[in-house]
């Protein structure tokens, strides 16, 4: 007795676009209008055309839908099983293709008077002129005389030469001004180059009946039905999501759809059940792994690829050196070829995915591959598809000691200023202003060597650096623009200079008046009077960037506790960074963590003399020494600046 399966949840099936006969699709009034025009009908018209059977599968891109209420179901065959699927659905994703398909269909039938070619109907819930026009007056459009669209048109893949097109429609809309509307022009676009195309390509008889043939019983579509207890407020969110580029059912679910038939197709049914259950738990582990944010941003830092799709699509990228300059269905191109090679090793296609993510879990679990690899990903130095090609063929100690050398070299990294070549990465070279993103990679790895040396059972956060996005702060502030509170000014003022004069190791009796003169005001208004004081102290702010923008006075916070710091004193500052490393988030109710070597400046866990009321410029001799001893394996040995040889 045959078996019949009730098409579940998030369940896949790939129908034949005859097994749409006497369906029936909503369109919700959260959808866009129909925007199909000359370039996809074309496309769409010609690959059907081209298509041989015999090569293997031809499948659309999938319609996702959710059954409506009391809808009744039927039952369809699918090779030996059979399957239980609604009648009445809404149209989440899909609606361009179940519109041209309707047009396509309709004209198919009219023109070759194919009486016994039932077709789906369409309804739209808030656009009904639209539903109308397509189930009543259509045939309106297969009466529209398209002699004046050239066979050439057809041809040369002009797709914005639509004149004549345009011409026809003005002249429809005076004799049928109540279709005057968005969605019915483009109807008429499409129909007009359907009914072309028929009359340039399928004038044999033979040709026709293949067409039809091909296109009813040998195109495919992905029908991704959704569970019928899905809540209606929760279908305009599934539409939005899949609607914004992403690639969660064009890629990795396709390619999943791929892998099940493959196996349907080429085990005998008790062992496809079990192979396909196998498969299945295989995907579902690591995709649900990938969700763990730990081990996606040791690999994956970048947060605008892969956000709303599912991140196995990564692993398939990956495999297939997938660049930039590839679009999102590469992969799936790449598998739906493999699936139709008439060899039976497409099953070595998921080994490959399966040997790929046990060496991702083995890198993430040790210790030092972990922390070295993440770095690289996250400084952008190194993709982990390099670091993949690097590891080939090594141990883990060759792997070790190949990527320190990159980060080594990395750090050699030279430039020419004023005749003279300047390793970069020296410690007294970095600067805030001058070189941002090597300062923040040498506090990243910083911090990430705290965890290498001391704290070998943990793990350096890379989502939360990533999804807090950790930028540099200076511990003594930089600016005062946005100090509105002029005793702060004062404050900030004289912080600035005792460090400038602690860093020269003298005291400036000129910075020392023009304190004492400062703390005699009591406002703005009063500073802006003193015309000569304001333009020293203006002129000494100016000289304060040397030292503030060093990495004496740099580190790493979060974006929430960098905005709530803002240029507060370093004894206010150290204040809050207590307090929210403590509380675990920010005097905004935000989320924060404070990064281990962040603490420890604040605290002077480095200093030689420990006071708490500034940060001096010892402390920050301390603090910079410390990240040099940190460091030494991988920055420059000393400060190398040597004249450039001008040969010739």
């Amino acid at each position: 007795m045959d078996k019949t399966t009730i098409a579940t949840k998030n369940s896949i099936l790939l129908l034949s676009i005859i097994q749409l006969r006497n369906k029936l699709f909503v369109i919700g009034n959260y959808q866009r209008g129909y925007k199909w025009g000359k370039k996809e009908i074309l496309e769409l018209l010609n690959d059907i055309n081209e298509y041989d059977s015999n090569t293997g599968l031809y499948c659309l891109q999938p319609i996702i839908l959710k059954p409506l209420e009391g809808s009744e179901k039927e039952n369809i065959k699918i090779e030996e099983n059979k399957y239980s699927i609604f009648i009445h659905n809404e149209v989440i994703d899909g609606q361009q293709r179940t519109t041209t398909l309707f047009l396509l269909l309709s004209y198919l039938q009219y023109h070759f008077k194919i009486t016994d070619l039932d077709i789906y109907t369409i309804s739209f819930t808030t656009r009904i002129r639209s539903g109308q026009f397509l189930n009543d007056k259509l045939s309106f459009l297969f009466e529209v005389d398209v002699n004046s669209i050239s066979n050439e048109e057809l041809v040369n893949k002009d797709y914005n030469q639509i004149e004549a097109v345009n011409t026809l429609w003005a002249d429809f809309i005076k004799e049928h001004k109540e279709f005057d509307n968005v969605d019915v022009y483009h109807f008429f676009q499409v129909n007009c180059y359907i009914k072309k195309w028929v009359s340039y390509s399928l004038t044999d008889p033979s040709k026709a009946e293949a067409f039809i043939l091909k296109l009813l019983n040998h195109v495919k579509i992905i029908w991704y039905s959704l569970d019928n207890a899905l809540q209606n407020d929760k279908v305009i969110d599934v539409f939005l999501n899949n609607n914004k580029g992403k690639i969660k059912l064009t890629t990795s679910e396709l390619i999943k759809a791929l892998f099940i038939l493959k196996i349907k197709n080429t085990e005998i049914k008790e062992l496809a059940e079990l192979h396909t259950n196998r498969f299945a738990l295989e995907w579902d582990t690591i995709e649900k792994k990938l969700q763990d944010d730990s081990l996606w941003y040791f690999i994956q830092p970048n947060d605008s690829l892969y956000k709303d799709g599912t991140r196995i699509d990564y692993l398939f990228d990956l495999i297939l050196q997938k660049d930039k300059k590839q679009d999102e269905l590469f992969a799936y191109r790449y598998y739906e070829s493999r699936f139709n090679e008439s060899d039976n090793n497409f099953d070595t296609e998921w080994n490959k995915v399966i040997q790929l993510f046990n060496k991702l879990i083995d890198w993430y679990n040790d210790s030092e591959l972990y922390h070295y690899i993440g770095f690289l990903v996250n400084g952008n130095i190194l993709n982990i598809l390099s670091i993949i090609e690097l590891a080939k063929g090594k141990s883990k100690p060759e792997i070790n000691a190949e990527l320190n050398e990159k980060i080594i070299d990395h750090f050699s990294k030279t430039k020419v200023e004023d005749g003279d070549v300047i390793n970069i990465y020296d410690l007294d070279n970095l600067s805030f202003t001058k070189y941002y993103q090597e300062t923040k990679k040498v506090l990243l790895l910083h911090n990430i060597m705290y965890y290498v040396k001391t704290m070998s059972n943990h793990k350096f956060p890379f989502e939360l650096y990533n999804k807090e996005k950790w930028s540099i702060e200076h511990i003594i502030p930089q600016n005062p623009k946005a100090i509105t509170d002029f005793e702060l000014y004062k404050e900030w003022f004289t912080e600035q200079a005792e460090y400038r004069n602690d860093a020269k190791k003298s005291i400036n009796e000129n910075h020392t008046n023009i304190i004492k003169s400062l703390k005699k005001l009591n406002s703005f208004v009063d500073l802006e009077l003193d015309k000569d004081l304001k333009e020293k102290i203006n002129e000494l702010i100016d000289s304060f960037d040397d030292t503030t923008h060093s990495i004496n006075n740099l580190l790493l916070l979060d974006s929430n506790t960098n905005s709530s710091l803002q240029n507060e004193s370093f004894t206010k500052k150290r204040e809050k960074i207590l307090l929210f490393d403590r509380n675990g988030q920010s005097d905004t109710n935000k989320a924060v963590f404070i990064p281990v070597e962040t603490l420890n400046a604040f605290n002077k866990t480095f200093s030689t003399e420990v006071q708490y009321k500034h940060w001096t410029a010892q402390d920050g001799e301390d603090y910079k020494n410390a990240i040099y001893e940190r460091l030494i394996d991988f920055l420059p040995k000393n400060n190398t600046k040597t004249a450039v040889i001008n040969e010739g």
